[in-house]
């Protein structure tokens, strides 16, 4: 991206407002209307237009790894697809297993709206604290910019990481069947 279009893109994404729970479609959909719109709510955090930050391979090994619910004849509701957003936007700092352990806490004690909804509140202020600190302008040198933001990514990763580690419980491990 070039240094001109920064501000523009900063005030773009400042913008952007992820749709909540009643907001997206009530209806059952198939994969390829999923990929579609999911494609569509995470356009802004797309490095270049050509990336994909979803594909049906990859909704499939997040069911395969119990990451997601399974579809209920094909079809996805509007919780998968609230889930489906959260991987997505989570899987930058955490990993699948992570994750999973995370949604399972999380969904333990609230439902995938109010989880959802939240989420979508904090990944919003997050955004405009972050470009806030960044203090994103067309003045400044961008190399020194880069590098305090990579450094407070690293930092809160960090942090996650641990929280998750001494905070959430630990993942059961599940049995494979033994042959008789």
């Amino acid at each position: 991206m070039p240094p001109e279009s920064l501000p523009q893109w900063a005030q773009e994404v400042r913008a952007y407002r992820i749709p909540r729970y009643d907001e997206l479609p009530a209806i059952d959909l198939y994969m390829d209307q999923v990929v579609a719109i999911l494609e569509d709510c995470l356009r802004l955090f797309l490095r270049d237009e050509k990336d994909q930050r979803i594909t049906p391979a990859m909704i499939n090994n997040y069911v395969k790894q119990k990451v997601l619910p399974p579809p209920v004849k094909k079809r996805y509701t509007r919780d998968h697809l609230c889930q489906l957003l959260l991987i997505c936007l989570l899987k930058q700092v955490l990993s699948l297993p992570e994750i999973r352990r995370l949604l399972d806490a999380q969904l333990a004690t609230r439902d995938v709206r109010a989880l959802y909804d939240g989420f979508c509140a904090a990944q919003e202020a997050a955004v405009a604290a972050a470009l806030e600190r960044a203090a994103v302008q067309t003045g400044g040198d961008l190399s020194d910019m880069a590098l305090r933001v990579s450094v407070e990514g690293g930092v809160a990763r960090m942090l996650a990481e641990k929280i998750m580690d001494v905070g959430l419980p630990a993942p059961t491990r599940e049995k494979k069947r033994e042959k008789d």
